[in-house]
């Protein structure tokens, strides 16, 4: 914008000069030629002046001849002149007839002629203007005037060029506080100048980020407060299944619980997190899938489906924080749970492929027929239907992608992949 507003005043700058120089050049040359010829109509009327006073006799006219200037002739009669030759393409018939001061073009440049009235004959004098006499100091008024206009068109430029900054200048702030706030820096804010109305747009930006923190800080303490709440009936669960006999086998009911409560926790955590923070973090997807398989796998047993795990022993590190990676984990196989029949069975496969660690969760269900379901809220169920965009986001948030397949059983193949770090 900076360059558009410079070539913008030096084009309009240089429209102004064209417009004032190319009159005024114009001027000055016919002032230097009509200057030219005022003096040599002088010259020429004091020739005939002292030519009507001349004796005819040849040694007067020969004495006359001597005393000429360069560019002074006099036709005596047709054929005979003295002084300078005649110019070419003069044409001395009408000025004879007339009688009177007359201006005419030559090849040279320019003549003027003056009749001469004597008692025997009559005399023409003529004096010729050369180019170079009409042209004379022009040429060098003409540089000046040229160097003076260049001088306005560079004044211009520099001065288009400063106000332009000052009006990029805060535009460019604006630009990357914008910027910034849309990576998630929520105290991004610009210092107000420049014109007046930019000073406003500025003032109405740093408002409105100050607002977004105000409501996105507001929203993320409303979430973590309805959270919270989660913990009394939580704790209340906890101390009953505690309260029970030692002949009830609790244990599986309080890994429920605890899991339940580390799950409330991490809601909180997550609700009050800044929307930047995470950024860069990587997960051993090896560990996270086989704590997950073991984790389901005993609902599974319980439930009579068989499962299976075919995942390395080696690290697989990948990027994305290991919470975000185990809801995704447990919404795909949570999935598993709600939508197939009992006793149906699944597999994790974990594998590696061009740079990608790729995670399928392969069931024998009856698959999804609707495809339509795996749009963000949709559901055949009871549930939320966020599962699947949970899984999907945090797939692309780490740089993959996921995808549902149909598994060769006829049903459903879940396909994550996440970049290798």
């Amino acid at each position: 914008m900076r360059r558009w507003l410079g070539l913008s005043a030096v084009a309009t700058t240089s429209i102004v000069v064209l417009a004032f120089l190319i009159p005024l050049a114009a001027l000055i040359r016919d002032l230097a030629a009509d200057r030219a010829m005022a003096s040599a109509e002088r010259n020429a009327q004091t020739v005939a002046q002292l030519a009507a006073t001349l004796d005819d006799s040849p040694e007067a006219v020969s004495s006359f001849d001597l005393a000429l200037p360069s560019n002074v002739s006099i036709q005596l009669a047709p054929g005979e002149v003295i002084g300078a030759a005649l110019p070419i393409g003069l044409d001395l018939t009408e000025a004879a007839a007339v009688g009177e001061a007359s201006r005419q073009a030559v090849d040279a440049g320019q003549a003027v002629v003056v009749p001469v009235l004597k008692q025997a004959n009559s005399w023409i004098v003529v004096v010729t203007v050369p180019t170079a006499i009409l042209m004379e100091n022009v040429i060098a008024s003409w540089v000046i005037l040229a160097a003076l206009g260049l001088a306005l068109i560079g004044v211009a430029a520099l001065v288009a060029d400063r106000l332009g900054r000052s009006v990029v200048r805060p535009i460019e702030d604006l630009v990357r506080a914008t910027e910034r706030l849309g990576s998630g820096e929520l105290d991004a804010s610009v210092i107000p100048s420049g014109p007046a109305e930019l000073v406003q747009v500025g003032t109405a930006f740093n408002h409105l980020s100050h607002r977004v923190a105000q409501l996105l800080a507001g929203e993320r303490e409303a979430i973590a407060d309805l959270s919270h709440r989660l913990r009394t009936p939580l704790t209340a669960l906890k101390l009953d299944v505690e309260a029970l006999e030692s002949a009830v086998d609790t244990s599986r009911v309080q890994n429920d619980i605890d899991e339940l409560e580390r799950t409330v926790s991490h809601l909180i955590n997550e609700a009050r997190r800044p929307i930047r923070e995470g950024g860069g973090a990587t997960t051993d997807l090896t560990a996270v899938v086989r704590a997950r398989a073991e984790y389901w796998g005993a609902l599974a047993e319980d439930q009579g489906r068989s499962w299976q795990l075919d995942a390395p022993i080696a690290p697989s590190p990948v990027a994305g924080r290991d919470t975000d990676v185990t809801a995704a984990i447990d919404a795909v196989i949570g999935n598993i749970f709600a939508h197939t029949p009992v006793g149906t069975a699944y597999r994790l496969v974990l594998t590696e492929h061009d740079g990608m660690a790729v995670l399928e969760v392969i069931d024998h269900g009856p698959g999804v027929a609707n495809r339509n379901l795996l749009e963000r809220g949709r559901s055949s169920g009871d549930s939320t239907g966020l599962g699947i965009d949970i899984v999907r986001n945090t797939a692309e948030a780490a740089g993959g992608s996921a995808e549902w397949l149909s598994s060769s059983s006829g049903g459903t193949t879940v396909r994550i992949k996440f970049p290798h770090i």
